[in-house]
């Protein structure tokens, strides 16, 4: 486990941030891991039980533990949200990690810097020892069992056991014995001993054995539960109960081991009984660390199937060293039961420790008696016998009452941890009466600060488990950290420190514990007493011998307070009683466990937490508002305000109206005539169930008022103008006779009694002059309406238009041709005026000529209306005199044109007669494209420039340029893509040439085929001369017009065939024949070659020179063979069909001959 720790640890230091190893100053964590008084720094320590979390902050406070606790020191508690290192147990969240006390100390302080621990506190190993056992002389009887005297002490101080064994022995219940060991093999322990149960802490086996010498633990284990009726030995007090041994106390321990050892087996074992503790010197102060009170709460919460462990604990032997069982955090923990012990005198045992945690008292030695108990058998132990007749201390109390606690769950096995508290509380007896240790707690308990609640009483104690009805489930009031501001302590003075805390729930209190922080030089100079709001006080700490310094968040607990109500005021007072030592008081909490209540401490019918939380009334008054209805009946019953003696604010109590006159005290007139009830009581002595009318409404009854069929009309009413008595004091419209309400000149009875004008008003009739004017003034009546029917402040008679507000005297003269200033003149101010200089008198162009006198342009034309009418002629309020869309003074400045004659666009081309060359055509306009037609189309003044004459042609194709002269036509041609009438408007001329001699002048041309059976002449004499092939002849035809010309030409073979004359002879084979006929024309042949040659050469010059000759835009070939007609060459029939065809000489691939 500690490899593991330290390689988790190792890992985590590892993942700080980088930066921190390059910093150049190291940063200082600090040393531990103390609990922040903040709890948002601390969410999961905080939200343990303020036991746990005040053991947390006890623990990690490193200046408590000397040098010699640091060396015990091997491993650490910590809290954290993850796992770092083993889990602890009992407690969630809680580890245990590895450590020496140094090395811990800065690593805890890092990890708690690095926000990965809340808190941090050291395992030390602490050294426990068996409570003392006090060296009285022996006596060997069990008086503790049954006391009748014999050892000398009052009869009957004993543990009233006897009785309950008729009927409960233990049976079925196990008590575990926390302590050095149980020698489980005493013939008086066997015989119920649960060997599964049991176990040693110390050497983690299921040995619980004592060494030889511990005999304690043996020793209570009889007490509790030897056996019984087996003819041998002692009896203990519950004899049929089962015993486990749990070794703990025999080596040093630690919080863990501890832990481990109350929390073994709970569900199994019923009771934990605990004789040991911290040391009763009245200098310790010590308290179990946060893993064992985890599982203390655990126990409670859940053991014994949720109904919780039963744990007894030594209250301590350190009466001799003045020791308070409350500095023994172990005892003083509300999840254990404290006990004290007493003699067989029934009085405080000389060592028995007092203490407000303590719960009951139990018979042990102190007066030269002592306890008859088991032995570690066979030797060893307390008197190397197997019984002891020595033992005792609380160390013999506390596993007394565990076995009368068995008996009372054998008795009944439902009941909680909780319900055995309160049967002791409740079934205890109260011992030496006279002690001045009693007091009475506000519930009605006997309690004392040395015996508790008594010596238990095993008979009681059963016979009222038997019937016992479970306790509520526990509430709590927590009062969180109280801040007193670090008040210093006065150095012995009374009263000290004193701080109160106002609990608002009421709750019937078990337990409560104080957690006190208090830093003091001499903390036994301290007494520390709390005083709950019913007066009882617990005593938590009293001034003794201990110069140890602070009360380091230590906390103590109290059961004087037991059934009483938490509600109210508790006081805490912390009083230094000591000379020379001062200290600070800094902060305490306060907190009280136990069920709910309602109680009525005043009687009224109300809980006194709804008095306080609801309704805000005093539970210790049973009247608060003293109107005689108490609370309760004041809410419950009659629904008033039990704050208010007077709910409806009539003036009568309410409980005056309940109780007297019967009137609705939540009705502040009952009989709803407008008199309170209490004014018809208290004023007018009329009775408030009888409605007094008053007819008008006017708070004025009949009987007060000059008329009550009038509500204006009553004493102190304003005296108003309207021959009325308004305050019935005897006279009408007084004082109006001097009076001017309106301001109009007129007084106010004048204008109502003489003139019947509106004395309120200056202007009764609303005609704008006041009455005073009208009357005074005028003469005019002021009732009648003088009419402004214009409203422009003059009347009829003083406007020449009273319709019009803009005609009146005050008004401007306009050119409008009306009297504007009613001057009975019209535009009188107009005359000899052109305000627009446009050369016309504004008179001129309002009257006459209907233009603007203040716009020299009225139509917008761009032309003066002057220079318009005066020197154009045009029309000045029309933009367009002659609507041809043209402005007047576009025509007159830009087209120049009449603005008075209509330009038109006649051909409807967009474009008028002066912006194109031909206003009847609307093919041509300046934007026409230009064609081949012999018209100056786009109007530039050039006909048919830039036109591309190829796209208008078409030519003939020939699919063999040799042609046979004897039998073929030659036919050629040229298409124009124009309409007869432009073809001759542009003077279109066609020539058709043959080497250079002009053929003719048609669009076609055609020739041959040639007869060379007879005569030819020209041309046709020519190829009728040669023989074979001869050409080529160029023909080109030319196309002008008179601005250009353009050429097309052909290449074309002819050939010629003349048949030889043959005499009739035999039919000779096809290669006879051409073999007869190339020996006859050999020669032939070769000349022809030659000159096939010749004319080859010439025929590539001419086509040079032709390509230079040639138009620069040739026409498109698909154009043109789209265009063209298929011509081809119509055979003609022979005329010698009986002569052989010539043979065909292509195959002898010669050149042919040109001639």
């Amino acid at each position: 486990m500690a490899a593991r720790s330290i390689v988790i640890l190792l890992m985590m230091t590892m993942l700080l941030p980088m930066v921190t190893a390059q910093s150049s100053e190291a940063i200082d964590y600090g040393f531990g891991a103390e609990l922040s008084d903040n709890p948002e720094d601390a969410p999961l320590t905080y939200s343990y039980s303020p036991a746990v979390r005040a053991a947390f902050a006890r623990s990690s406070d490193l200046s408590q533990y000397d040098n010699e606790q640091q060396q015990t020191v091997s491993q650490w508690v910590v809290v954290s949200k993850e796992k770092i290192g083993d889990y602890a147990p009992n407690l969630a969240n809680a580890y245990i990690i590895d450590a020496n006390f140094d090395n811990g100390a800065s690593l805890v302080a890092e990890l708690q810097y690095q926000t990965q621990i809340e808190v941090a506190y050291p395992l030390v190993s602490k050294t426990y020892a068996p409570k003392w056992t006090p060296d009285d002389a022996k006596f060997n009887d069990q008086w503790h069992l049954q006391n009748t005297g014999q050892t000398g002490g009052n009869a009957g101080e004993d543990a009233n056991i006897t009785t309950a064994w008729d009927d409960y022995r233990g049976d079925g219940i196990v008590i575990g014995i926390v302590d050095d060991g149980l020698d489980w093999q005493h013939p008086d322990l066997d015989n119920y001993y649960e060997e599964t149960l049991d176990y040693d802490f110390c050497d983690n086996d299921n040995d619980p054995s004592p060494s030889y010498y511990d005999g304690h633990g043996t020793s209570a284990a009889g007490v509790a539960a030897a056996a019984g009726n087996n003819t041998i030995g002692v009896s203990g007090a519950a004899p049929k109960a089962s015993l486990a041994g749990l070794l703990l106390i025999a080596c040093s321990t630690t919080d863990t081991r501890e832990s481990n050892a109350l929390s073994h087996n709970r569900q199994d074992i019923d009771i934990y009984s605990n004789s040991w503790g911290p040391s009763d010197n009245g200098r310790t102060v010590e308290a179990p660390g946060p893993l064992m009170l985890a599982a203390f709460e655990n126990d409670v919460s859940q053991g014994r199937g949720n109904l919780g462990n039963i744990i007894t604990w030594a209250a301590g032997n350190g009466l001799d060293d003045d020791d308070n069982s409350n500095f023994d955090g172990y005892a003083n923990s509300r999840h254990t039961i404290a006990v004290t012990a007493v003699t067989h005198y029934g009085e405080q045992s000389w060592y028995a420790e007092p203490g407000a945690n303590i719960l009951v008292a139990a018979p042990s030695d102190g007066d030269g008696e002592g306890i008859t108990t088991t032995d570690n058998a066979g030797g060893g132990g307390y008197n190397n016998g197997d019984y002891n007749d020595n033992f005792g201390g609380t160390s013999s109390a506390t596993p007394l009452v565990s076995g009368v606690i068995a008996l009372i769950l054998e008795a009944n096995p439902n009941l909680t941890y909780r319900d055995i508290e309160h049967i002791i509380a409740h079934s205890s007896r109260q011992n030496d009466a006279n002690d001045n240790s009693w007091g009475t707690n506000g519930a009605g308990h006997d309690v004392s600060h040395k015996y508790g609640f008594g010596v238990i009483d095993a008979s009681a104690a059963v016979a009222l488990a038997e019937n016992w009805n479970n306790v509520e489930e526990e509430i709590n009031f927590q009062s969180g950290l109280i801040d007193i501001q670090d008040t210093p302590i006065p150095d012995n003075s009374a009263p000290g420190v004193i701080d109160t805390i106002q609990v608002t729930d009421s709750i019937k209190v078990e337990h409560v514990e104080v957690i006190v922080d208090i830093d003091h030089s001499y903390r036994g100079d301290l007494a520390i007493t709390l005083t709950s709001p019913m007066g009882t006080q617990s005593l938590l700490s009293e001034k003794h011998e201990d110069s140890n310094n602070n009360l380091n968040d230590w906390m103590f607990t109290s059961v004087h307070h037991w059934d009483e109500d938490s509600y109210g005021t508790w006081t805490l007072s912390v009083e230094d009683q000591g000379n020379g030592d001062t200290g600070t008081f800094y902060d305490w909490e306060l907190n009280i466990y136990g069920t709910e209540i309602n109680t009525d401490r005043d009687g009224d019918g109300l809980t006194n937490a709804d008095e306080d939380n609801i309704h805000g009334t005093n539970p210790d008054d049973i009247d608060t508002d003293d109107d005689q209805i108490n609370d309760g009946d004041e809410i419950n019953i009659y629904g008033t305000n039990p704050l208010s003696d007077d709910s409806d604010n009539d003036g009568l109590d309410d409980g005056l109206e309940i109780l007297v006159n019967g009137t609705d005290p939540l009705d502040s007139d009952t009989d709803d005539d407008g008199l309170t009830d209490g004014a018809e009581v208290n004023i007018h002595n009329t009775n408030p169930l009888v409605p007094d009318q008053d007819q008008d409404a006017d708070t004025f009854y009949w009987f007060q008022d000059c008329n009550d069929t009038n509500a204006a009309i009553y004493p102190g009413a304003i005296e108003i103008l309207n021959s009325i008595d308004d305050n019935c004091d005897g006279l009408w419209d007084e004082g109006f006779n001097q009076t001017d309400s309106d301001a109009d000149e007129l007084s106010d009875y004048a204008e109502y009694h003489i003139y019947g004008t509106d004395y309120t008003l200056q202007d009764t009739d609303g005609d704008m002059l006041e009455d005073g004017e009208e009357i005074l003034e005028f003469q005019s009546n002021p009732l009648v309406y003088d009419n402004d029917s214009d409203l422009d402040g003059f009347y009829w008679f003083q406007d020449c238009d009273d319709a019009n507000d803009q005609i009146n005297p005050d008004m401007p003269e306009l050119l409008d041709g009306i009297d504007n200033d009613c001057d009975e003149q019209v535009d009188e101010d107009f005359i000899g005026l052109d305000r627009d200089n446009d050369q016309l008198p504004d008179l001129v162009e309002y009257y006459t000529m209907n233009t603007d006198p203040l716009n020299n342009d009225t139509d917008g034309d761009g032309l003066e209306d002057g220079y318009e009418i005066l020197t154009i002629g045009s029309e000045p309020t029309d933009f367009d005199t002659d609507d041809d869309g043209l402005s007047d003074g576009v025509e007159v400045y830009q087209t120049l044109t009449n603005p008075r004659i209509p330009d038109l666009d006649e051909d409807g081309d967009g474009f008028r007669w002066f912006e194109e060359c031909n206003d009847d055509d609307s093919s041509i306009n300046p934007n026409a494209v230009e064609q081949w037609n012999g018209i100056d189309d786009n109007c530039n003044d050039l006909i048919d420039d830039e036109v591309n004459r190829y796209q208008y042609l078409t030519f003939s194709s020939l699919t063999n340029n040799t042609i046979n002269a004897t039998q073929d036509m030659l036919s050629l041609s040229v298409g124009v893509d124009l309409t007869e009438e432009e073809y001759d408007a542009a003077g279109i001329a066609v020539y058709w040439y043959r080497n250079g001699t002009l053929l003719t002048q048609n669009l076609t041309f055609e020739e041959g085929p040639f007869n060379c059976t007879t005569t030819e002449f020209g041309f046709g004499g020519i190829l009728c001369a040669g023989n074979g092939t001869i050409g080529p002849y160029t023909i080109k035809v030319v196309i002008s017009d008179e601005l250009e010309t353009i050429e097309q030409a052909w290449e074309i073979n002819y050939f010629v065939y003349h048949p030889p004359i043959i005499e009739p002879a035999e039919e000779q084979s096809t290669v006879s024949q051409f073999v007869d006929a190339l020996s006859a024309n050999l020669m032939t042949v070769v000349i022809a070659t030659l000159i096939g040659l010749i004319v080859i050469l010439l025929a590539v010059r001419m086509k040079q020179s032709k390509s230079q000759s040639l138009p620069s835009s040739p026409p498109p070939p698909q154009s043109f063979g789209q265009q063209m007609p298929q011509y081809q060459y119509q055979q003609a029939q022979p005329k010698y069909g009986e002569v052989p065809a010539a043979p065909d000489l292509t195959i002898l691939d010669l050149s042919l001959i040109h001639i």
